[in-house]
């Protein structure tokens, strides 16, 4: 595996189809690249396409504008429940010093 120039999509899914045709280790061994990136490239692609192998994200930006704003009010959700146990845990330590003192 000396050479580790990353391949493009179009290259991928050549050497896929060629794996198909001429078996997948062979192919692997051809191409210099392990045999688990070459399946792994065939399973994204066999489920999801061009675009699964291409690593880039199909989403729009309204998507993406709904999925930022909903990550955001989880953050401060989780924010505030961290805050409440904070208080909790004040409250329980100021409790146990005064029972501790009677």
């Amino acid at each position: 595996m000396k050479n580790k120039k990353r391949k493009s999509t179009q290259e991928k899914i050549t050497i896929i189809k060629e794996g198909k045709e001429n078996g997948w280790v062979e192919t692997a061994r051809k191409h210099d690249i392990s045999y688990p990136t070459l399946q792994s490239w065939r399973l994204r692609f066999e489920s999801g396409g061009e675009t699964a192998l291409s690593g880039k994200l199909d989403i729009s930006s309204g998507e993406l504008k709904k999925l930022m704003r909903e990550n955001q009010v989880l953050k401060e959700l989780v924010a505030e429940k961290e805050l409440e146990i904070r208080i909790k845990d004040e409250l329980l330590k100021k409790k146990k010093s005064r029972s501790l003192k009677e």
